[in-house]
């Protein structure tokens, strides 16, 4: 009898893994079928795109389980090729950074970015981690008045030229000959636009804010309410940001909160037009976004955070006048964006 059970229970649990791997390795057929076709005009499409490559990880599961479980050769050689395509595209996409080799002659400027999330980073944390860092441009996102009153102020003697303008703020060592405030699209989302004086020739900045998808609850019955991800919003800022940057004819360095993965069609749409510089010259995921989240939402009684952010949103962009050194995502604050820099040299100076 007790055999008999064993027997039952092992069947069971073969056939539930079967059914739970060829239903995976549907999904993700199906999801790279309707995004070669659609791309992101489909709304999960794009939610499944924004968590990539952390959904691709089960498939290093699949041979295991096609050898050990369900025991079918085609399954396992196919999950096995599928595994060995996953890393190489892992390898080369997040893990073969190719920094540019400088001199201690040219020029090169070193970033930081921080989307400080209102009113949780501290000024004091803020004021340590540029003290740290010692960047000679500083793209701010989601400041509020405490920060311009008292971190600006703190910072005044290294960084004299400042923009604090809530909610974003520019800090730089080097003189801003202007600058002016946008709102891309349109929409309300802010973001600042600076000519700044670096080697004797200006140069473009761009402090980048762009509006973030969210889940929108749509009755679909009387009694029924499903979420539905909007993300419409981003896109026509970030055209817009396209444009412009193509209009440009000055060096030009874009910084910030962008609110998009990599795997995004907003992504391939900047990518056009300048270079990532943690994907030219970091090493790994880069992931910035959520550090610190509170699961309260998820449940109520609980304590916990989530401390290992699982999406990369914050980004350093530059022209092609511009080459990378280095890019990192730096030590967190209290905000749930994790801070970060690179180092730019200057390719080809031009004369204003």
């Amino acid at each position: 009898m007790q055999h008999k059970l064993t027997d039952i229970i092992k069947r069971i649990f073969q056939k539930s893994v079967t059914i739970l791997a060829y239903s995976y390795s549907l999904f993700i057929i199906c999801y790279f079928l309707l995004r070669f076709i659609f791309w992101e005009r489909i709304s999960i499409i794009a939610l499944i795109s924004t968590f990539l490559p952390l959904i691709l990880f089960p498939i290093f599961l699949l041979p295991i389980v096609g050898f050990s479980i369900i025991k079918k050769r085609w399954f396992s050689i196919i999950s096995a090729i599928s595994c060995i395509l996953l890393i190489s595209w892992l390898h080369i996409k997040y893990f073969s950074p190719s920094p540019i080799n400088i001199t201690d002659s040219q020029p090169h400027l070193k970033i930081l970015s921080h989307n400080v999330g209102w009113y949780t980073t501290q000024s004091p944390t803020l004021f340590k981690l540029i003290e740290r860092e010692k960047p000679d441009i500083i793209f701010l996102q989601e400041i509020v008045q405490k920060h311009t009153e008292r971190a600006f102020t703190w910072l005044k003697a290294d960084y004299p030229y400042q923009i604090g303008i809530p909610p974003v703020g520019i800090l730089s060592k080097y003189p801003i000959v202007s600058s002016e405030i946008l709102h891309l699209a349109g929409h309300v989302e802010t973001q600042q636009r600076a000519i700044i004086k670096f080697n004797e020739q200006e140069v473009v900045i761009y402090n980048m804010q762009a509006t973030g998808p969210w889940f929108k609850r749509y009755n679909i019955l009387p009694f029924l309410k499903i979420p539905v991800y909007k993300y419409g919003q981003r896109g026509p800022e970030i055209q817009d940001l396209v444009q412009r940057v193509e209009q440009e004819t000055l060096p030009v360095i874009v910084a910030g909160d962008f609110n998009m993965t990599e795997e995004t069609q907003d992504y391939y749409n900047v990518q056009k037009v300048m270079q990532d510089s943690f994907r030219k010259s970091g090493f790994g995921f880069g992931f910035t976004w959520p550090h610190g989240w509170e699961l309260k939402f998820l449940l109520k009684s609980s304590n916990l955070r989530l401390n290992y952010p699982v999406c990369r949103i914050d980004y350093i962009w530059y022209s092609k006048h511009w080459g990378a050194k280095s890019s990192s995502v730096l030590e967190a604050t209290e905000s749930d964006h994790l801070p970060v820099g690179a180092e730019l040299v200057l390719l080809k100076p031009q004369n204003s």
